[in-house]
């Protein structure tokens, strides 16, 4: 058997290449582009060449929200922050008017803004959907209203027919 640190040998790891026997050690634990590497993340043994496409998929990587709204994660937890967490994902008004919206703007359109939100009638205390209301206020029994022959009494509209008989 030959000794000799000068001796040249393939690399035990296949890349290809020749190296003398004194240098065989270093390149194999620390220049060899096969050379095994763990990931710093999910601690899984990644050939050092294969490191940069692992870390594109690595599901323990922290990456930011692909929305851009501030908040770092997982890769693997981007999935159910999209779906149930992040404020600036797109979705329809839940009360049916066809407003879409990012979902941070959601509660205060369904809250304030819709067409479609319940309202309750000042006058009656029934509750009426927004778009309904004027309508409403057009026959609403409760809804006080100045006498048709101008006499100076406001009354409620289901109590006016009664007055007028009464003038």
């Amino acid at each position: 058997k030959h000794d000799c640190g000068l001796v040249e040998e393939s690399c035990k790891l296949g890349c290809g290449a020749k190296i003398t026997r004194n240098e065989l050690k270093i390149h194999v634990t620390e220049t060899c582009e096969q050379r095994l590497i763990q990931c710093e993340h999910c601690e899984e043994s990644v050939k050092f060449c294969d490191m940069t496409n692992h870390l594109d998929k690595c599901p323990k990587m922290e990456i930011s929200c692909e929305l851009k709204c501030g908040k770092i994660m997982c890769r693997e937890n981007m999935t159910q922050h999209l779906e149930q967490e992040c404020g600036l994902v797109e979705e329809s008004c839940k009360l049916g008017c066809g407003a879409k919206m990012k979902r941070n703007e959601l509660e205060r359109h369904v809250k304030t803004i819709c067409i479609q939100r319940m309202i309750t009638c000042t006058h009656c205390t029934d509750d009426f959907k927004f778009c309904d209301m004027s309508e409403h206020y057009e026959q609403c029994p409760k809804m006080e209203l100045s006498c048709e022959l101008n006499c100076s009494v406001v009354i409620c509209r289901e109590k006016m027919a009664q007055h007028l008989e009464q003038e």
